[in-house]
Order: structure tokens, then sequence, then C-alpha cells
């Protein structure tokens, strides 16, 4: 049985993905951050509005996994 877990960078997190879903213009510094979360979060059992977040970030930006790690 998988039980989900918390994070200890979950409410920094929560911020940041706030302010990426805010962006309609993102900067560099914002690719490298939410290359940054999928990398903490991938595999990660639980934080699951931010897994979701994630994605419809990389849908907002026009982007799939594989461009945004150019």
């Amino acid at each position: 049985m998988n039980q989900e877990q918390n994070h200890p960078l979950y409410s920094i997190d929560r911020e940041n993905l706030n302010r990426l879903l805010a962006k309609k213009s993102p900067l560099d510094e914002d690719f490298v951050d939410l290359a940054r979360l999928f990398n903490r979060y991938e595999g990660f059992i639980g934080a699951d509005d931010l897994q979701v977040d994630l994605k419809k970030i990389l849908k907002l930006w026009g982007l799939n996994r594989d461009t945004l790690n150019i």
C-alpha cells in the first residue's frame, strides 16, 4: 500500500508554482525553476496538486518535458 508523503518544501514550492502559473512570458530563471520542481517531484508519492500544476504550466507555456530540459 502506497501512502502519500509530505514534502518538507511543499509550502515554498506551492508559492513558486503559483507564481509560475501567473507568468505569461516566462524568463530564463522561470524555466530553471520549473525544471527543478519537475526533478524534485518526479516519482514522489504525494503532492499531487503540485504535480498537476507542473504539467499545467508546461501546457500553458507550450512546452513538453523534452523541450523544457534543452
